[in-house]
């Protein structure tokens, strides 16, 4: 199966500072994949460069084995297929969770006449296929400023999954959360990513645990492992650098 991402000797130079050197990435389609590791290993950098909004100095970043993003412009790869979310949430907060979707919806439209105007049933039918996917069917009409933390994580990410991406980039989607909305986000994820390949930054081990199909470990721009949460767990050097430790061997 073709990769949807292949990104090969990666290189990010910010005034000298390697943010990421010499990475190779791979993904392919229906991955559900967290990128792991401690600050400043180079995860939203990676996310950055997948979405546009960071240039590579080096190496490139292909999408489904032909476009090389580094060409690209942010729009544009929005346009190919690519969502990104970042921490904090980016909503409309006096408008309803419904409107807030039509508006992502209608994008090519103004605000006023995206608001006014009829929707259609293939409309109305999405709107209601989100909502039921993100959780807030029964808040469709409440103001986006009324609902919780969490909730305004899962409205931004319905207003993204409306355009249908093929490849949905988070960024600590659970941050912030209480545990029962985490748990409703990692349940999210599994559910998104029976019909999107979905990659998500994040620091909370026990949502990576519970939740992870695929992890990769950063450290210092470069991947340092990758498999299983149980296998990354047991190797040597993610704990020594991910967790100032070495493992204490009981042979």
């Amino acid at each position: 199966m073709e990769p949807i991402i292949s990104a090969r000797q990666l290189e990010v130079d910010f005034d000298g500072f390697k943010a990421i050197r010499g990475l190779d990435f791979t993904l392919h389609p229906g991955e559900l994949r967290f990128l792991i590791g401690p600050n400043g290993a180079g995860k939203t950098t990676l996310l950055d460069v997948l979405c546009g909004k960071v240039k590579p100095s080096k190496g490139r970043v292909l999408f489904k084995g032909y476009t090389d993003l580094a060409r690209h412009q942010e729009h544009q790869i929005a346009q190919l297929g690519i969502g990104r979310k970042f921490q904090a949430p980016s909503i409309f907060v006096t408008l309803t969770v419904q409107e807030n979707l039509l508006l992502a919806m209608r994008q090519q439209r103004g605000l006023l006449s995206t608001l006014v105007a009829k929707t259609t049933a293939e409309q109305r039918s999405k709107l209601h296929d989100y909502l039921e996917m993100i959780g807030l069917t029964s808040k469709q009409k409440e103001k986006a400023g009324a609902l919780s933390h969490g909730e305004k994580q899962w409205l931004e990410i319905g207003m993204l999954l409306i355009h249908e991406p093929e490849l949905l980039l988070l960024d600590e989607p659970a941050a912030g959360m209480t545990d029962s909305e985490t748990e409703k986000t990692g349940e999210l994820l599994h559910r998104i990513s029976d019909r999107q390949t979905v990659v998500v930054v994040e620091h909370d081990m026990e949502f990576v645990r519970r939740f992870a199909k695929t992890v990769t470990v950063m450290h210092e721009g470069m991947v340092l492992r990758e498999g299983s949460m149980q296998e990354v767990q047991r190797d040597e050097r993610v704990a020594e650098v991910y967790l100032g430790r070495r493992v204490e061997r009981h042979d």
